[in-house]
């Protein structure tokens, strides 16, 4: 079962966000290609959300929807 694994972490000089794909030994080609597709669709969705998250906050809202 491949894996799409996103993490947010505190840098220096702002938010780290990645999005990578965690393949397992037995996984098919088509699980990867498909996992590696959906990785790179949702690391544009979440790059959206976190800009969304730090306006906000910089607006003072709580509410991030």
């Amino acid at each position: 079962m491949a894996k799409v694994v996103i993490t947010i972490a505190d840098k220096a000089r702002g938010i780290d966000v990645q999005c990578q794909i965690e393949p397992e030994n037995g996984d098919s080609s088509l699980a990867k290609t498909i996992a590696i597709a959906v990785g790179a669709g949702l690391a544009g969705h979440v790059n959206e959300k976190v800009l969304k998250a730090i306006q906000s906050a910089k607006k003072g809202k709580v509410n991030v929807h």
